[in-house]
């Protein structure tokens, strides 16, 4: 079926009339109605209520309309891939999570592309179980982690490090408070946290750009990264609280050992390592 079929029908059932989509796609009215006629046939049922003036979808055509749009996605998408494809460049698919992204990447993500030249990058921002998932049917070829993935199908390389601080909106800090913001930091940091502190938090976040939005709002306390709070602490905004918490975060480069693209993979550790 020519995808000119299935955007003909999008036009006329956005415009109601065939005249109007003739005009919108630069056709004839009567080729529009030969395209309509031909989807008709396909799927052996009408697809508009032709009423004198007023043109409708019917219940079937109803149902096609996010399909159609979905065939020309995908078709769009297909041309996108087998263009890369045909200029040889290969996608190179890496993910954080928020609190990888905020603390450690998005500082080097344009030193990481130096690495990445000779392919088309997608990064993306997702959890730890979505990107494990990712990671095994190999979808995604890398991962940035707090906590190493327990998994003997699995390389975690330690590529660097990031401090957080107990920070807040007051000076003084207290397990009673009511407007503590939980950030997310792995599984280490929810052990020594549970560990360390009885405090209810009010929010709980992923990423720390929406703590930090939070405090600088309404006032609070919560880990954050070091370098990201650091000029409010400048400014007075913020104040750094002590904790008896280790303050020092891990950060994992994880890939299936099964991966391709292992020299791209070592070239970008070593240049993490020696950042």
């Amino acid at each position: 079926m020519d995808i000119k079929v299935f955007k003909t029908f999008i036009a006329v059932a956005e415009n109601r009339h065939f005249g109007k989509a003739s005009e919108q796609l630069y056709i004839t009215q009567a080729a529009v109605s030969a395209r309509i006629k031909q989807l008709e046939e396909f799927y052996a049922t009408p697809l508009f209520i032709r009423d004198k003036n007023n043109l409708s979808l019917t219940p079937a055509g109803n149902a096609l309309l996010p399909y159609a749009h979905l065939v020309i996605e995908q078709i769009a998408q297909s041309k996108a891939m087998v263009g890369l494809a045909s200029e040889q460049k290969t996608v190179f698919n890496i993910a954080a999570t928020p609190n990888v992204w905020d603390a450690y990447l998005c500082s080097r993500i344009n030193e990481m592309n130096t690495v990445f030249d000779s392919v088309v990058v997608g990064t993306e921002i997702s959890v730890r179980e979505a990107i494990q998932r990712k990671l095994d049917d190999k979808s995604l070829q890398l991962a940035f982690l707090t906590d190493p993935i327990k998994d003997s199908d699995f390389i975690n390389t330690h590529v660097g490090d990031f401090d957080i601080s107990l920070v807040g909106s007051c000076a003084e800090f207290s397990e009673t408070c009511d407007n503590y913001i939980y950030v997310d930091w792995g599984i280490t940091f929810a052990k020594e946290h549970a560990a360390q502190h009885k405090v209810q938090p009010s929010h709980r976040t992923s990423a720390a750009t929406i703590a930090l939005d939070l405090m600088l709002a309404n006032g609070g306390f919560a880990y954050l990264p070091s370098d990201l709070v650091k000029p409010y602490i400048v400014e007075g905004r913020l104040f750094n609280i002590d904790s008896a918490m280790q303050l020092k975060r891990a950060v994992y480069l994880s890939y299936k050992k099964s991966a391709p693209h292992s020299a791209l993979t070592d070239e970008l550790c070593n240049l993490l390592a020696n950042s």
